[in-house]
């Protein structure tokens, strides 16, 4: 069981079993579970009200869909593991590429294991958008648990 966990999570319908996979592997009572959301720096907002109105004044409609959808994924998973006697934490963070993000967390908070997903794309999708998972596995300075399951 492990006590540092990252969990990266991209809002798909995946996210349900990544959690639950998390929920698995993580020791119960002592572990600490570091959900993270990454936004494109774009469309990412520093904390702003609930209008929408940014630290300047101005409304970015886009990138306040983008950062409160983000928001909603880190709320939704924490929700999932309430009952689930963990410490949970949400990060949000902004980068691109995602997977130089999930490295960089891991190394930032000692994980012992990041939990993501991995979405079954066809080899054209794969060279115009190279697998983050892919490139995680690659490159942590962790151990990767890898969850397949699209849908139930």
């Amino acid at each position: 069981m492990f006590n540092i966990l990252l969990v990266p999570l991209d809002g798909s319908p995946q996210s349900v079993h990544v959690i639950d996979l998390a929920s698995r592997v993580a020791a119960l009572g002592t572990a600490t579970v570091h959900l993270l959301c990454v936004v494109d720096p774009s469309y990412f907002l520093p904390p702003v009200d609930d209008s929408g109105v940014g630290p300047d004044g101005l409304t970015y409609p886009p990138a306040h869909a983008q950062t409160s959808f983000a928001q909603s994924v880190l709320a939704a998973a924490a929700a999932q593991l309430a009952d689930c006697n963990l410490k949970v934490e949400q990060h949000l963070c902004a980068g691109n590429p995602p997977a130089d993000v999930v490295i960089e967390q891991a190394r930032l908070l000692t994980a012992e294991v990041i939990v993501m997903g991995h979405h079954h794309l066809s080899r054209l999708r794969r060279w115009a958008n190279p697998s983050t998972s892919g490139e995680v596995i690659d490159r942590s300075p962790c151990a990767v648990l890898i969850e397949t399951r699209d849908k139930d």
